[in-house]
C-alpha cells in the first residue's frame, strides 16, 4: 500500500469506496466543500487544486490531538467535554470533535472565503446537534461572549493573520484543558527570528518558519505536549508549503 493510500485510510477519505449514505446526493448539491468529509460515511464534492491533498497531509495529525485531548479531558468516561474550532472554513474539525466524543462543539469563523454558509448544512444533512457555529473575526474580536471551553483548536488560521501572537494568545485564554494549533510555515529558509508579514508573494497573512515558530511558542511559555512538522504536498512553493502542529496541555 503506498503512502498516499495509507493517509486516506488514515483519515476516512475514500474517493467514494466507503458506503456513502443517502443524503450524500444532497450533499453534493450544496457544492464543493474546502474538506471531504468521508470520515462521516458520506461523499461530497471537494474544491480542486491543494485542497484534497493538504488534509491528506493534515488530518492524521490533527484528528489524533483531537481525540487525544478529549481522551485526556476525561477523568469518567460520561464528563462532558467541549471543543471548539477557530477559522474553521466548513466546520470539518469542529464536527469530528462531536464524532470523538465532544458534548458540545463550536465551530468560528469570519466567512470571509464563502467556506462557512456550508458548514451548517452539513451539520443538518450528517444530524450533529451539538454543534454552534458562531460568525466572528476572531483575528479583531476580543472573543467576548464566548464561553471558554475545554479544548481550542486554532487550525490554519495563525497564517491568515498579521497579528498572529495575539491570535494565538487570545486562543489559549479560551482553552480550559488543550489547545491544538496548526500553521502553514515557509521551509524557504531556517532562520530563528524569521517573520515576515504580509506573507511572501501575497498582500495578506503572515509567515513564520519552523524555527522561528517554534521559538515563538516557547517564549510564550505555552506547556507542549507534542508537536510535529510535515510538508503540504499540495502547495509548490516553498514559502507554503511547511505545517507545524502543536498539542499545548495547560
Amino acid at each position: 500500500m503506498n503512502l498516499r493510500s495509507v493517509l486516506k485510510n488514515m483519515i476516512g477519505i475514500d474517493n467514494g469506496k466507503s458506503n456513502p449514505s443517502s443524503d450524500s446526493q444532497n450533499i453534493y448539491n450544496i457544492g464543493e466543500f474546502y474538506h471531504d468529509f468521508s470520515l462521516f460515511r458520506v461523499k461530497n464534492a471537494q474544491l480542486p487544486g491543494p485542497f484534497y491533498l493538504n488534509q491528506c497531509c493534515k488530518a492524521p495529525i490533527i484528528q489524533s490531538y483531537i481525540a487525544l485531548a478529549i481522551a485526556k479531558s476525561k477523568k469518567n468516561i460520561d464528563d462532558h467535554v467541549t471543543f471548539a474550532e477557530l477559522f474553521c472554513a466548513d466546520g470539518y474539525y469542529a464536527m469530528v470533535a462531536t464524532l470523538f466524543g465532544a458534548t458540545k462543539s463550536y465551530g468560528i469563523d469570519n466567512n470571509k472565503d464563502g467556506y462557512f454558509d456550508k458548514a451548517f448544512q452539513m451539520a443538518q444533512l450528517l444530524k450533529i446537534n451539538n454543534v454552534e457555529f458562531i460568525n466572528s473575526d476572531i483575528a479583531k474580536s476580543s472573543l467576548k461572549g464566548i464561553e471558554n471551553v475545554d479544548i481550542v483548536a486554532n487550525i490554519g488560521g495563525l497564517y491568515h493573520v498579521e497579528n498572529p501572537v495575539d491570535v494565538l494568545i487570545k486562543s489559549y485564554n479560551l482553552a480550559k484543558k488543550y489547545l491544538i494549533i496548526q500553521s502553514v510555515v515557509s521551509i524557504a529558509n531556517e532562520d530563528p527570528y524569521y517573520f515576515e508579514t504580509p506573507a511572501p508573494g501575497w498582500s495578506w497573512g503572515c509567515r513564520f518558519n519552523k524555527k522561528s515558530f517554534h521559538e515563538m511558542v516557547q517564549d510564550l511559555g505555552y506547556n507542549i505536549y507534542d508537536y510535529h512538522f510535515n510538508e503540504l504536498v499540495g502547495n509548490n512553493r516553498p514559502e507554503d508549503r511547511g505545517s507545524v502542529y502543536y498539542l499545548i496541555e495547560k
